[in-house]
């Protein structure tokens, strides 16, 4: 059962997304009373179009199925069946990638072309704040709107960045390079506990507990754990060498704000 607050206003929502609706100007589907032998002199009159031979073909199934093609997105896996109508939706604190962390990352994909895995760079880096979520499309405004509210009373702080570890997902299909925060866990903390229940109101579920926070720099497909795992003394030896050579402006991260993204869109959140 639906929760009241945010979802109490989706009631009146017929289905899961208008674009099921008949497009135009109000036109009635239903058939008209009327003078059926006038009518079917007109139908007479009316030349029928030929129907596309892409269309032909769905007369047997009323529903396209989504067949995933994990060639198309570097071979990740879905965590959850495409369905239309569903977003793919999570919160995070974004980071804006520099010298010394894109040297950190030649590094280990240098590592895993030496060692035939096929390590890849992360392409928008961050710390996640929720896991990733299944939202419908009509709910997204009302979603981000009850964001906004929520998370308007957190404050700015600083998150410093430790050593690397490795982390592996739920399904064991792909593994993580990420870099330890030393600094900033209760803020953060605080901002996954006001996001929890936000959540909650659209019954969706709550982040992991006991989180470790990470940024992730780079992955690869597959469950790599224990070879990674195996040289992360080599992994954070580079890292020292680099923190002394770059400036501390390389390892930490001032949070301002914070980044939902659902499906293709993005919705920001400044901090206060």
């Amino acid at each position: 059962m639906l929760k009241k607050g945010a979802l109490s206003l989706l009631n009146d929502y017929g289905g899961d997304s208008s674009d099921d609706d008949v497009p135009g100007p109000g036109v009635s589907v239903k058939r008209l009373h009327g003078n059926d032998e006038g009518e079917s002199v007109i139908m007479k009159k009316v030349k029928r179009l030929p129907v596309p031979g892409t269309i032909l073909g769905l007369h047997n199934s009323s529903v396209m199925e989504h067949v995933d093609n994990p060639s198309l997105h570097e071979g990740r896996l879905r965590s959850f069946a495409h369905e239309r109508g569903n977003w793919a939706t999570y919160v995070y604190v974004p980071y804006e990638e520099n010298e010394g962390i894109k040297e950190l990352i030649q590094f280990v994909r240098n590592y895993g072309v030496a060692h035939s895995i096929d390590i890849k760079k992360t392409e928008e880096l961050h710390i996640s704040l929720t896991r990733t979520l299944v939202l419908k499309h009509h709910w997204i405004n009302l979603f981000v709107n009850t964001l906004k509210a929520n998370l308007a009373h957190h404050r700015k702080f600083m998150v410093l960045f430790d050593g690397l570890e490795v982390y592996c997902n739920e399904e064991r299909t792909r593994t993580f390079l990420g870099l330890q925060i030393k600094t900033g866990y209760d803020s953060l903390l605080k901002l996954v506990e006001t996001l929890d229940r936000s959540l909650e109101e659209f019954n969706l579920p709550a982040f992991y507990e006991d989180p470790s926070f990470h940024l992730s720099i780079a992955w690869c497909v597959g469950d790599f754990e224990q070879e990674l795992k195996l040289v992360l003394v080599q992994f954070n030896h580079q890292l020292r060498e680099l923190m002394e050579e770059y400036s501390q402006e390389n390892w930490y991260i001032y949070v301002e704000n914070l980044i939902c993204k659902t499906g293709n869109k993005y919705f920001q959140f400044y901090l206060s």
